[in-house]
């Protein structure tokens, strides 16, 4: 089934024949999982959200219509019980946690890099802790997910150009608040220049 195209299968699951949801898990789960874990920052979250959603897939087959790529129904669904999820937990500092820093481990070990790493860890989590959820989601949707504006705009439920002004606000947003960093603290960041 891995040479039929994501529309075709889910012809195939729409007419009640479920067997081809396997080989869309098998295409789609680690981005979703990926999604959903950088989203939320919350590994069990994630396996909770990249399971509902290939049941969500399943029990609301009938429901794509096959106008946009599989993939924009997807991550809208993931978006959807990310943000649910959110609002469920009223824990304010999972929704201002890290999701978008992931450094490449360091080739050779010194407790000088292993803090300068923790320690710029640490800024950029302070500076997303500045952005709001619909700017993280736009960031990570376009960023990590390579989503264009438009398909953001779908999973969003907004227009492209609101996609697009959530971007550039949480690029200025990121870019100052690590702009300060620096100059209120960033000492390590000056000494590797």
């Amino acid at each position: 089934m891995n040479h039929l195209s994501d529309q075709e299968l889910m012809k195939i699951v729409q007419a009640g024949d479920y067997a081809p949801a396997s080989e869309i898990y098998d295409r789609y789960s680690g981005r979703i999982y990926n999604f959903a874990f950088r989203f939320l920052k919350n590994a069990e979250a994630a396996e909770d959200a990249t399971q509902e959603v290939f049941v969500r897939m399943i029990k609301y087959a009938s429901q794509f219509q096959g106008d946009a790529k599989l993939s924009t129904w997807l991550f809208s669904i993931t978006a959807n019980w990310c943000r649910d999820y959110l609002r469920k937990s009223d824990n304010k500092a999972k929704e201002a946690e890290d999701v978008l820093l992931s450094l490449p481990a360091s080739s050779e070990y010194s407790p000088e890099r292993d803090l300068e790493r923790r320690e710029s860890e640490l800024r950029v989590k302070r500076a997303l802790g500045a952005l709001t959820a619909e700017q993280r989601e736009a960031i990570l949707l376009s960023r990590y997910q390579g989503l264009s504006y438009a398909e953001i705009a779908l999973i969003a439920g907004c227009s492209e150009g609101a996609v697009k002004t959530r971007v550039f606000r949480a690029m200025e947003t990121l870019k100052k608040a690590l702009t300060a960093d620096v100059g209120g603290g960033g000492r390590w960041l000056n000494a590797t220049r």
